[in-house]
């Protein structure tokens, strides 16, 4: 019919098709449901729902990775704690002998397994299907086929069945299974309860540095913080990656200044910044916020900066605006944001009426070489692609030309030239605006790799790099003249 048909939508996926590895984010956290054994990457909030379910109030994780896609953000790697004793439901098909021929296994802890059923139809004689329905609702059919194999197979590889179950073949088992309609699998638990600091220092393993480089964070209730936070910047520093941190939810500026200098106290606090207060963000329910700890919304902010523009950028000011998070816990005057700054702890505050992260401080107490976490995310970026582009060149052979030597020096400069280009490295001029040097430095000659080291089958190189810094402070003097006196 002629007309105009106006439809709403919500959007759930990221909002830039750029992605740049250092802008990933790796979060660990409690889920309804989901596999804990391995990081799933998502990169959508729909795309988190369908593997780990849905919000739930003793967690932090669905809203703040629902926060980190709705402000900017493009990839998420999600790694589930559960109790050191959960339990996992499953159900076992049987042959018409009553034997046992195939186990169904939930995809991961927790009572949610009992909200899945399956059914098991007989075709023919010697055929059978298995469907796998959640909440009610057919999500998974192998189709008709004639081996517990090829069952057990297409269930496996399968992205969708493998959300809510896999499959194992009974040993020697051949019979098909009979026919069953809509029969639960068992229920499991996971053990939240039961859920320590310990559990979700564990958890951060599941992102080993084959992932690549990002920032990293733990927003949940820790009983012990300072030994999460130096969990979590340990990770960092072993993976080449930034720790995101946050204080308490209740903390005052006073004891996030504490907490932040028990990490500058520590070690590799270079790769660690802090954040406050927490954030609100809305709910389902119109007029309704919820307070969450801000990781997920600087997570992405610093993912839209790298996108737009590099490591380089801070994820603060203008850029990070917000548009999904409604306010703060905490409302910050210039005064307390200065004090913070002064900590090394990166105020989140309201400016013109929108929410703004207000500082881009690492908690290095070397001021000199790391003030800022862009320095540290630029350092990451150069670490991580130049083991992955010098990977290529390992067994090459050392010949007396010196041909790796060359091969070495062009793949590091093919990292670090886009870096200057782009801004991110900082250019040396002289008096006369001649210029002293592009910001970075390669070697790899013979001087550093003399014949004694090379026959034993090492090649050393050596990188150089100035990292531009921050403009975090503007400062104008405003000088009036009488109407006698020249204006200056």
């Amino acid at each position: 019919m002629p007309g105009v048909v106006v439809s709403t939508a919500v959007r759930t996926g990221p909002s830039s098709t750029t992605v740049r590895e250092s802008s990933q984010f790796f979060v660990v956290g409690l889920a309804e449901r989901g596999p804990s054994d391995t990081a799933v990457l998502v990169q959508s909030i729909a795309d988190f729902e369908s593997t780990f379910g849905d919000y739930q109030s003793y967690s932090y994780l669905h809203p703040t990775v629902e926060t980190f896609f709705e402000e900017g953000g493009t990839q998420c790697y999600v790694a589930r704690t559960v109790g050191a004793s959960a339990t996992v439901g499953e159900l076992e098909l049987e042959d018409s002998s009553n034997a046992t021929v195939m186990t169904l296994t939930a995809n991961g802890a927790g009572a949610w397994s009992g909200d899945v059923t399956v059914t098991v139809t007989n075709p023919s004689g010697t055929t059978f299907r298995i469907i796998v329905e959640y909440e009610g609702v057919a999500v998974y059919s192998t189709g008709t086929v004639s081996t517990l194999a090829q069952a057990a197979g297409r269930i496996n590889i399968s992205t969708v069945a493998s959300k809510y179950v896999t499959a194992e073949v009974e040993s020697g088992a051949t019979n098909i299974p009979e026919p069953i309609a809509s029969v639960a699998l068992s229920p499991g638990n996971a053990q939240n309860g039961n859920v320590t600091d310990s559990s979700y220092i564990s958890s951060l393993d599941l992102f080993n540095g084959a992932l690549g480089t990002g920032a990293v964070a733990i927003p949940e209730d820790w009983t012990t913080a300072a030994t999460v936070r130096d969990a979590l910047v340990a990770h960092a520093n072993t993976n080449s990656r930034i720790a995101i941190l946050h204080a308490a939810a209740n903390a005052n500026s006073a004891a996030v200044i504490a907490a932040a200098a028990d990490v500058q106290a520590g070690d590799n606090a270079e790769h660690a910044a802090m954040y406050y207060p927490w954030v609100e963000v809305p709910t389902t329910v119109a007029g309704v916020s919820r307070v969450i700890p801000p990781d997920g919304y600087v997570a992405a902010k610093r993912a839209v900066a790298h996108n737009q523009t590099g490591s380089h950028v801070p994820a603060a000011g203008l850029l990070s605006a917000a548009r999904f998070v409604s306010g703060v816990a905490t409302d910050l005057d210039k005064s307390t944001g200065d004090t913070l700054d002064a900590a090394n702890v990166n105020a989140i505050r309201i400016i013109q009426n929108t929410v703004r992260i207000y500082g881009a401080r690492s908690l290095s107490s070397d001021e000199d070489n790391f003030r800022y976490i862009t320095t540290m995310d630029t350092v990451n970026h150069v670490v991580v692609e130049s083991a992955r582009t010098l990977e290529d060149l390992v067994f090459s052979t050392i010949d007396g030309r010196n041909t790796i030597f060359s091969a070495i020096e062009s793949r590091l400069i093919s990292i670090l030239s886009p870096l200057r280009d782009a801004g991110a490295l900082y250019e040396a001029y002289d008096a006369n605006g001649r210029k002293i040097d592009p910001g970075f430095t390669v070697r790899c000659d013979a001087k550093l790799n003399p014949i004694s080291q090379l026959a034993g089958g090492t090649v050393k190189a050596k990188v150089g790099l100035r990292t531009s810094s921050v403009g975090d402070k503007i400062d104008v003097d405003i000088v009036k003249s009488n109407l006698t006196a020249s204006v200056v």
